[in-house]
């Protein structure tokens, strides 16, 4: 690693403070002073431990409270050089890293391995007699720099929320009503809470507490878009860590689920498309006979999901076929699938009067007309000819064949030539005439 690596190093911390605690040691790390650029960096673990402790504490968390309560009550006595005190935060400092391991769970193994031999390294540099020789300490520029390294890399760079801990407050985030649902936005507040650069235990930890939650939750976070959208945004930051924990949570979960709650996967489906994917095959069957069986009104708050997924084809459209004019109106204000937009289609053109035809074009067809394709409005226009359909006098028709030729969704001539052709003179003479 060269000096301008170090500096890059430095950068990564997490606040200015962080920065000044460390930029002393990279200062003696580069004057060859690596005994010194251990005592600081050192000296610049313990700060920055105690002010996440502070941090946590400021949060709410009684162990941390605890702590800064001990250290503010301790300092009147170490300005009276009360002894007692003195060792009291003497060994406060040495045990840093294991109190903030064992109340916090900020660190993994290796992570522990790397902080205690600096630590010991510290010790051996800072105090003649620890060696027990007459030579003192010479550290090489190797081991100081990884030391600094490790201090930037383990502590510095994170915020003070791993573990326990760390899962809790971001499953809280998720929790509240101000958790945005979109994606991008969603992945801000996870970095900011503690996922910017996770553990990969904090990872897993989270993902499991979101799923499981997402179905078998509080009603703070059982069955929200806010939750399925932050399974989302975890799986899209970390998908390698992410994906094997969803598919194993999905299918233990889909296996013991009451019928009713399985319509929870349909809302996860919504947010996170590859949800179904993530499903072994008696889950997937499980969900498929959910649908089959599942009534108008619990259909239609599936089928936006289910109509994304191929290999529901085949159920989705016999639920699309038996919804009537108005409750395929409310599918297609969630959904613009070619389905529900044929049968939109479908069902125009089977208008039998006047009152018919003005009431489905209402709900079914004007929600949809910039996305009706070419043959879909021919069809339209000569539904009344080729289907029997009561459309030629009905306002709805007389609005959708001047939308057609004014937006020139088709060719201006062929409206007007079309609308002759079906005995429509007068209202091929009206659009024409703007």
């Amino acid at each position: 690693m060269s000096l301008g690596d170090l500096d890059e190093l430095i950068q990564t911390c997490r606040d200015e403070e962080a920065r000044s605690f460390i930029s002393e040691a990279v200062a003696c790390y580069r004057a060859g002073a690596f005994r010194s650029c251990i005592v600081s960096t050192w000296i610049a673990v313990v700060y920055d431990l105690l002010a996440k402790i502070r941090e946590l504490s400021l949060g709410g968390d009684a162990q941390a409270q605890a702590i800064t309560a001990e250290l503010a009550n301790l300092q009147p006595r170490i300005e009276l050089n009360d002894m007692a005190a003195i060792r009291r935060i003497l060994e406060i400092e040495r045990d840093i890293v294991d109190t903030a391991n064992a109340g916090f769970a900020f660190f993994h193994g290796q992570q522990m391995v790397d902080l205690m031999r600096l630590r010991d390294d510290r010790n051996r540099c800072a105090h003649p007699t620890y060696q027990g020789t007459d030579q003192p300490y010479s550290p090489t520029a190797e081991l100081a720099r990884s030391h600094l390294v490790h201090a930037v890399r383990h502590v510095l760079s994170v915020p003070p929320v791993q573990g326990r801990a760390a899962t809790a407050h971001i499953v809280r985030l998720v929790e509240s009503n101000l958790f945005p649902i979109d994606p991008e936005q969603a992945k801000v507040q996870l970095r900011a809470g503690g996922l910017e650069r996770p553990k990969e235990s904090l990872v897993r930890a989270v993902m499991d507490n979101l799923v499981f939650g997402m179905f078998e939750g509080t009603p703070q976070i059982k069955a929200r878009p806010q939750t399925a959208v932050a399974i989302r945004a975890v799986h899209e930051l970390f998908p390698g860590l992410a994906e094997p924990r969803l598919r194993r949570a999905l299918n233990v979960i889909g296996r013991r689920s009451p019928d009713p709650e399985l319509e929870i996967y349909f809302l996860l489906q919504t947010f996170l498309v590859g949800t179904w994917n993530s499903l072994e095959q008696d889950n997937q069957n499980r969900l498929t006979e959910f649908l089959r069986q599942a009534g108008p009104v619990v259909a239609l708050r599936v089928l936006p999901a289910c109509l994304e997924i191929p290999a529901l084809a085949v159920e989705t459209a016999a639920k699309v076929q038996a919804l009537d004019h108005a409750a395929l109106g409310e599918l297609l204000k969630y959904s613009k699938h070619v389905v529900p937009i044929a049968r939109a289609v479908d069902v125009y053109c089977s208008a039998r009067s006047w009152d018919q035809a003005n009431t489905f074009y209402q709900h079914v067809i004007e929600p949809i007309l910039h996305v009706l394709q070419p043959a879909q409005l021919r069809r339209i226009l000569v539904a009344a000819r080729d289907e029997g359909a009561d459309l030629l006098g009905a306002h709805s028709f007389s609005s959708f064949a001047r939308y057609v030729y004014q937006a020139e969704r088709l060719p201006r001539a062929e409206v007007v030539a079309t609308l002759r052709g079906i005995g429509g003179e007068h209202l091929a003479a009206w659009i024409a005439q703007g």
